[in-house]
């Protein structure tokens, strides 16, 4: 189910008026008389969703990728991109989740109402990517799918083991995109744990392999090439990292 334009309006303007319901109750009376079933040519179970762990731990987040991504599996990207789909389950069967793991009862009233805004809305694609609850774990599982497809939760780990290496993921499209490319930078991160324990040399690999491999078709390199390609990446990221600086 997903919920209609005005109703979608309606509780993001009245989010202030709201906010008894945010701390500690729900929508339920709302969500009977309202325009909030409005429904997808798909079925899933979405009791399977109250299985969603709220302590945002990177075990829970990867657990809750593959949960969401499973459950939700016939959503394509376009439809992942509805707004009004993300409100309905924030609001109606994700709203216990939403609240333990992105709200906490003694915020004040403007604090609350900047989460509340912040995680149960998705109106753009940034938002929906990075801040709705239930969103941005469809998006993770969507983009460790499409880089590995038989195992999303190898790629998860990586993806998930720090914030700025999920950004570098999902904010760059060409590496999903171009799954051959980005397995093999899955691969190197598996290989070399101090890229997931430095932001700095992640950071410089990152630009390394952007430079390095501009031009190259990735997809006809097998994976051995591509893996020595990454490894010379390494190095490089980690002798400029480790210079000292010239006086």
């Amino acid at each position: 189910m997903y919920v209609g334009q005005q109703v979608a309006d309606e509780l993001k303007n009245d989010v202030s008026e709201n906010l008894t319901r945010y701390r500690a109750g729900d929508f339920l009376d709302l969500e009977a008389a309202g325009d909030w079933r409005i429904p997808l040519s798909f079925d899933a179970d979405l009791d399977r969703l109250g299985g969603l762990i709220t302590d945002g731990g990177p075990e829970g987040e990867i657990k809750n990728s593959l949960l969401v991504g499973d459950v939700l599996s016939r959503l394509t990207p376009t439809l992942a991109r509805e707004n009004r789909i993300w409100i309905r389950l924030s609001h109606v069967e994700c709203l216990e989740y939403s609240r333990k793991r992105w709200l906490q009862v003694d915020m004040e009233d403007d604090a609350l109402a900047d989460a509340v805004s912040k995680h149960f809305f998705a109106p753009t694609l940034t938002a929906c990517r990075d801040d709705h609850a239930l969103s941005r774990l469809w998006w993770n599982h969507c983009i460790a799918r499409q880089l590995v497809p038989d195992a999303p939760e190898q790629a998860l780990k990586v993806i998930l083991a720090r914030a700025d290496i999920r950004l570098n993921f999902v904010e760059r499209p060409g590496i999903a995109a171009r799954p051959t490319l980005g397995r093999g930078i899955v691969r190197a991160l598996e290989k070399n744990p101090a890229l997931l324990a430095g932001e700095r040399l992640f950071q410089m690999f990152m630009k390394t392999v952007n430079l390095r491999g501009a031009g190259i078709m990735f997809e006809i390199w097998g994976d051995n090439r591509i893996d020595q390609f990454m490894d010379a990446c390494f190095k490089e990221a980690r002798t400029a990292t480790t210079q000292k600086p010239t006086t």
